[in-house]
């Protein structure tokens, strides 16, 4: 388990040094909230991460995997669908770019921890 934290606060750090260096890079302005580029969005995006949280506590409580592989599910569309709208109706302001590094981060944290979570069940 102490594998696994470490991993995860490397994983962090990483982040927001990629983070940083790409919004210096491309100039990119650090929004201080959630922003929604339309309505269509929020009304998508909201109700897929409540499902999301509601399949990982069901996870929690029961231990099914296919829950955890559903919520993991979820949050993948989430991400693309924001880094699509983003890209697609702010492209100028380069959001997508970052949007797109916490998701390729978020996916090898999921991975590595669905590695250890199945290396455990035997």
């Amino acid at each position: 388990m102490l594998k696994i934290n470490i991993l995860f606060i490397l994983t962090l750090i990483i982040s927001s040094m990629l983070t940083k260096f790409l919004r210096n890079k491309y100039n990119i302005i650090d929004p201080q909230r959630i922003r929604y580029v339309s309505n269509t969005h929020q009304w998508v995006e909201i109700p897929l991460v409540v499902l999301g949280v509601i399949f990982i506590f069901l996870f929690w409580f029961i231990e099914v995997p296919v829950l955890f592989y559903i919520a993991i599910a979820i949050f993948t569309v989430v991400s693309l669908f924001r880094a699509f709208v983003e890209y697609k109706y702010e492209r100028e302001e380069k959001e997508y770019i970052i949007t797109l590094l916490d998701f390729g981060i978020w996916s090898i944290s999921m991975g590595v921890l669905l590695v250890y979570y199945i290396s455990t069940l035997d």
